[in-house]
């Protein structure tokens, strides 16, 4: 087997068949083309993952070398377990890899899922980063491409008063489902590529965030380099949401919100615009929201709230 170029890194906790099931609907596609290395990482899962992991890489067969497990002893988060699969890929074969494709252990991949990503970076030489159209179970659209969250962003998801989200739709955070490829501000790190180039001008991701908002940093960090940011739907995988993390409705649903969430999104904000930044953004959001949960009521549509939300906010919001 030649020297690959490509890694996918798939970082498992605690969700090893579904690790597995990643990589094998990648499995076809990655060994016909013969330059891909995928590396399944178990972040200290505790509960026989490692093992499930690595009899469901010897049963998928393939040449030797294609895939490994790496067994961290440490549950550090998603952002320290992509980096520890690319300095696993450097001692493999001495060097980054031309592409490092992020997949969440919770997905499966439409065929030429992975293709498709190489193509567009191929025809792309400016762009550093490039996501792809991630799907739900029942095959509708989610979104996945995003413009930076702001602190203007955060009065418009707290109100979700239709005019003003109109009038300053260029900050509203979700970017409408495209059809075709769009230059975005950052992509959903379930399902993203990033050409090596970025990791070896940025460095790794920041692990200061155990998960959350690392791929946003990350996205920004590029950006800032003179790298773009870019969405195509050509790419596609479904996404079996909450699974990797064990937060189902976490961050989109009902579930309350972990501690790490707020002390993920304070790190953004504070990286990004400071501290005075994120002081205004917790502001306008915690003014905005019972404001727009009254607004909700008064339409007769009540938002399905999610549990103490406002309260962890003012708790947590500036850690």
């Amino acid at each position: 087997m030649p020297a690959p170029t490509i890694l996918v890194s798939i970082v498992n906790y605690r969700t090893a068949d579904l690790a597995v099931a990643a990589l094998g609907a990648i499995a076809d596609e990655a060994i016909m083309r013969g330059d891909v290395m995928a590396v399944i990482v178990d972040n200290a899962s505790g509960d026989g993952s490692p093992e499930v992991i690595a009899d469901g890489i010897i049963e998928m067969g393939g040449p030797e070398g294609w895939a490994e497990l790496l067994d961290r002893d440490v549950n550090d988060g998603f952002a320290a377990g992509n980096n520890a699969a690319i300095a696993r890929f450097r001692e493999r074969h001495g060097r980054t890899p031309d592409i490092v494709w992020l997949l969440n252990p919770d997905t499966v991949a439409e065929p030429d899922a992975l293709g498709a990503l190489v193509r567009f970076l191929d025809a792309h030489p400016k762009a550093g980063i490039v996501g792809g159209r991630v799907l739900s179970p029942n095959g509708s659209a989610n979104y996945s491409a995003f413009n930076f969250p702001s602190p203007t962003g955060e009065l418009l998801a707290a109100l979700h008063f239709g005019p003003l989200t109109r009038a300053l739709a260029h900050r509203e955070v979700a970017i409408p489902i495209p059809d075709e490829p769009i230059r975005v501000d950052w992509v959903e790190g379930s399902h993203m590529a990033i050409r090596g180039a970025v990791i070896d001008a940025i460095g790794p991701m920041d692990e200061g965030y155990f998960l959350y908002f690392e791929e946003v940093d990350y996205c920004a960090r590029a950006d800032d380099a003179g790298f773009e940011v870019w969405h195509d739907p050509a790419s596609r995988v479904v996404h079996i949401g909450g699974q990797a993390t064990g937060i189902t409705g976490a961050a989109t649903g009902i579930g309350r919100r972990p501690r790490y969430w707020f002390a993920s999104r304070a790190r953004f904000y504070s990286g990004r615009y400071g501290k005075s930044g994120l002081a205004r953004a917790n502001a306008l959001w915690l003014i905005g929201w019972p404001i727009g949960n009254l607004w909700a009521i008064l339409r007769g549509r009540p938002r399905r709230t999610q549990s103490g939300l406002w309260r962890d906010m003012w708790r947590y919001g500036g850690l």
